[in-house]
């Protein structure tokens, strides 16, 4: 019965190498965590003592030899982190100069606000542009009513736009 199956073949070929093959994963999957452990102890230049099993914060970076005879270097994780995402560089400040009705003086008042590139300007509304001036003592000499539109143009890169904008205002005003 068993020879007449049209399967008889397949079974008797492959179902012994599938069992070895299972053989295999079930003792790497039992044995595994128990030789990393006795590797990373081999590793462990401390006394038997005060070795532990629970993960070690390190301060400085550690040094050891591999089974293989390398040495390795295992940094902090700060210290990696730092190497691997440094922090972005801050923006580089723009001339909001270029932005009409805005001088030396309230571009200096702009950048202690810290307001100092374009797309800062740009978020910006017209009252909170005043309330900056108003501090500084000086909303009355000037309009930054149109200086987030004009900043927006400009943090774009659309110089065009913004030098016929700024042709129809007269002093940064519409």
């Amino acid at each position: 019965m068993f020879e007449s199956s049209q399967y008889s073949g397949f079974l008797l070929c492959y179902a012994p190498l599938a069992l070895v093959i299972l053989g295999f994963i079930a003792f790497a999957a039992l044995t595994d965590s128990q030789a990393r452990s006795k590797y990373l102890r081999r590793l462990d230049p401390r006394p038997e003592g005060e070795r532990r099993d629970e993960p070690v914060a390190l301060t400085a970076p550690l040094t050891a030899q591999t089974p293989a005879g390398m040495l390795v270097t295992i940094s902090p994780a700060e210290e990696v982190a730092a190497t691997r995402y440094p922090k972005p560089a801050a923006a580089k400040p723009d001339n909001l100069q270029l932005i009409e009705g805005i001088g030396p003086k309230i571009a200096q008042i702009m950048k202690d606000a810290g307001i100092d590139t374009f797309a800062a300007l740009a978020t910006k509304n017209a009252s909170d542009l005043r309330t900056i001036l108003d501090a500084a003592g000086i909303s009355a000499i000037t309009d930054p009513t149109t200086w987030p539109q004009q900043a927006a143009l400009a943090a774009r890169g659309e110089w065009e736009a913004l030098e016929e904008l700024q042709n129809k205002l007269k002093g940064g005003r519409a």
